[in-house]
């Protein structure tokens, strides 16, 4: 079976639920507090991991109370971990939750900043062919495009989630032979919108971009070809970690042989049950759930 490797980093995530988001200047007070396990890297991992295929988490962690919190914060899932020491505190994210669903978050970057171009590469240099990288802008660019380049030698495929955009990502774009991107990333990177956005990531060298939408719709693009595929709408309750379960559902899909629209219909469909609960890590689909969501879509493809 082909595994995933995602290169990237993990936090301690402290959930803050408010009323609303706070304006400059304004103290307020939160309604509730949640403290879980997350960070992009991690959160991609233990996604594509109860998709049920292999799948290997490589990210740097403090030696400190918060280091031993993510340790023990996985142990139940069925993920291959490859912890590495850093001599940095143990990245923190604050993210504050409005009534409405809608987040802010702030993180600390020092320990995944800390992960040398030579260790990524060395990681992804194990790979084989068919087998899925996933990296984001969580790194710093020269790591990034080492683990990017390395797989890619291996014949594997390479898969770039542009959040959050901290560094000038157009080199990585040209390295991944896929690019997932939230339309405010696809802006950023392009200066144009939605279609004209995921086209111009294809012109900058990515096989195929998706660039999702909230809760109105991803795009799927490639050079030939751009379509628009729907999200089942839901009761949102925490965006937090949508797209994380997004890409990582994603690269568990791609995982399991199914096509790049089968496997991206099945990561909607996650990231749509996740915004319907709170948190990050705890709000993810279960292996069950994910399984009844690929049952589903199977069937779908087998009878269209």
């Amino acid at each position: 079976m082909k595994r995933v490797l995602v290169i990237g980093n993990a936090t301690v995530d402290i959930v803050l639920s408010v009323r609303h988001l706070p304006m400059p200047g304004e103290t307020m007070l939160a309604d509730a507090v949640l403290r879980c396990a997350g960070g992009k890297g991690l959160n991609q991992a233990v996604a594509a991991s109860r998709v049920g295929v292999p799948t290997v988490l490589v990210a740097p962690i403090g030696d400190d109370a918060d280091g031993r919190y993510l340790r023990d914060g996985v142990r139940t899932e069925a993920l291959e971990t490859a912890w590495l020491a850093s001599p940095h505190q143990t990245d923190t994210s604050m993210i504050t939750i409005a009534g409405d669903g809608e987040n802010a978050i702030v993180s600390t970057a020092a320990c995944a900043r800390w992960l040398a171009p030579e260790t990524a590469a060395d990681a992804a240099s194990r790979l084989k062919p068919g087998d899925i990288l996933v990296v984001q802008g969580n790194l710093g660019e020269a790591a990034t495009l080492a683990a990017l380049r390395a797989a890619r030698a291996t014949g594997a495929t390479t898969m770039l989630n542009t959040a959050p955009l901290a560094w000038d990502q157009r080199h990585a774009v040209a390295e991944a032979d896929i690019v997932v991107a939230n339309a405010g990333e696809a802006e950023s990177l392009t200066g144009l919108a939605d279609d004209g956005a995921a086209r111009r990531l294809v012109d900058f060298g990515a096989r195929t971009v998706i660039v999702t939408r909230g809760g109105d719709d991803a795009i799927l693009a490639n050079a030939a070809h751009s379509e628009r595929l729907p999200i089942q709408g839901t009761d949102v309750v925490d965006t937090a970690g949508a797209g994380d379960v997004t890409v990582g559902t994603l690269a568990g899909g791609l995982a399991l042989g199914l096509g790049i629209r089968e496997a991206l219909k099945v990561a909607l469909a996650a990231a749509s049950l996740s915004v319907s609960r709170p948190g990050t890590t705890p709000s993810f689909p279960t292996a069950d759930e994910l399984s009844r969501i690929v049952a589903s879509r199977r069937a779908v493809f087998r009878e269209s």
